[in-house]
């Protein structure tokens, strides 16, 4: 068998990827790091919300905030609005000193992380590097893998582990033939974006020039008005994937149209002007993947994805990186048999990102997949939305401070139901 030259190959050189190798060339482990786009010229398909949690994770990788944020605006509040019944508000919650969000240029963060990576002499990293095949011993185990250069030239690689980081259609989680061990197909969704120009400012509170607007309808389709970098907006168009249905060649038509049914967001738009392609992602995937098999893992979204609903996905990608880096740090230092590699990441990344996974796939059914009466959204929903507390609750929960099983339970909503619907039916809630 070939003598392996590197450790670890990782497939893949954006957050998950990236920030592996990072941690692992850290630890002194020789990793080849392939990614097939040249990222400073290459968006992915994002809604690039960047919570103040995924931040905590980038200090611990030593990345400066003004290099990966720029000149993103500091996120403080999202508003709600809930069809034209009634408005509602979120503070974020502080989170090591932070209590602002980004919503980031993604060539701009994912470059800050490729960059990082020079600092790491036993990391080999190269762009415009496409996998084309796993290798394999004779025993069936994942050794290697093929890859073209980017000259074009066909080279080969050989390492004990290949990491699959390479999104949600990852390549390795093909051709590794991983199977998905959970999904809910039942609750995709469809999203149309694009970035603008000259969007009316969000009606300011208490000084905050800069926040997030969401608008649903209550009938399967919301809408995302998101300040990013260099004055821009993105607005997001999204909904019940089967219900999505642009038709060929009319794709902005048909998003202009489903703005045009949300007059929150569609009357900023009056002199703003589109400054970038439309983006769109076609049923999005809930799903988990099997973590590894011999010779080989997946991490980030080719691991395990979720609606971006609670903009957790960056996060998840640091997080789960964090992880099996601890897992292949601790093999290559022996403490850790090759062996138990898959399981020990495995469960430790399911514990980590199943609970606020089953929160996302909860909320879609509610708020996406459930048309709710006129007159539950009045009461019942304007009661619970409109309740401080529980949305200092929600607040805590998308910054994963709180585990999703102790945000709202039976007796905290009945609780909060009796006390505040009097005052919702007299006009008189807070927030």
């Amino acid at each position: 068998m070939t003598a392996p030259q590197y450790e670890v190959i990782i497939v893949g050189g954006r957050p998950a990827g990236s920030s592996l190798a990072l941690r692992l060339g850290r630890a002194g482990l020789r990793v080849l790091l392939i990614e097939k786009a040249r990222l400073a010229e290459q968006s992915p398909l994002s809604v690039p919300f960047l919570m103040n949690s995924a931040m905590q994770l980038l200090d611990e990788l030593d990345l400066a905030e003004a290099d990966y944020a720029g000149d993103a605006p500091r996120l403080r509040r999202f508003y709600l609005h809930f069809r034209d019944s009634f408005r509602t508000h979120l503070h974020i919650a502080d989170v090591a000193g932070r209590d602002y969000v980004y919503v980031v240029d993604r060539v701009r963060f994912d470059c800050a992380l490729w960059h990082k990576l020079a600092s790491q002499p036993t990391v080999d990293c190269q762009q415009s590097s496409q996998l084309v095949d796993l290798l394999r011993d004779t025993g069936g185990q994942v050794c290697g893998i093929t890859y073209r250069d980017a000259g074009g030239q066909l080279r080969t690689a050989h390492a004990p582990w290949v990491v699959g980081a390479d999104g949600r259609y990852s390549l390795v989680a093909r051709k590794a033939q991983a199977r998905i061990t959970l999904s809910h197909p039942e609750v995709a969704t469809s999203a149309l974006y694009a970035f603008w120009s000259g969007v009316r400012p969000y009606e300011p509170r208490d000084g905050e020039p800069h926040a997030v607007q969401i608008y649903s309808s209550c009938d399967g389709f919301s809408t995302i008005a998101m300040p990013t970098t260099a004055g821009r907006v993105g607005i997001v168009l999204q909904g019940c994937a089967d219900r999505f249905l642009p038709k060929t060649g009319h794709i902005e038509d048909y998003y202009l149209a489903g703005l045009r049914k949300m007059p929150a967001v569609w009357d900023r738009l009056g002199k703003a002007q589109r400054v970038s392609p439309m983006f769109g992602c076609k049923r999005i995937g809930n799903l988990y993947r099997q973590a590894g098999g011999p010779g080989w893992l997946l991490c980030g979204d080719a691991y395990h994805q979720k609606d971006f609903i609670d903009a957790q996905g960056i996060y998840d990608a640091l997080l789960e990186s964090k992880l099996l880096a601890g897992c292949l740090i601790d093999w290559h230092s022996g403490k850790l048999a090759a062996a138990d590699v898959v399981s020990r990441y495995d469960r430790e990344a399911f514990a980590a990102t199943h609970p606020m996974f089953q929160a996302t796939v909860d909320r879609l059914k509610r708020e996406l997949f459930t048309t709710l009466p006129p007159l539950v959204i009045k009461t019942v929903l304007r009661t619970l939305m409109t309740s401080p507390a529980y949305m200092q609750r929600f607040a805590k929960l998308v910054s994963r401070q709180i585990e999703p099983k102790d945000f709202a339970p039976k007796t905290f909503l009945l609780t909060t139901l009796l006390k505040n619907l009097p005052h919702v039916l007299l006009g008189k809630e807070g927030g």
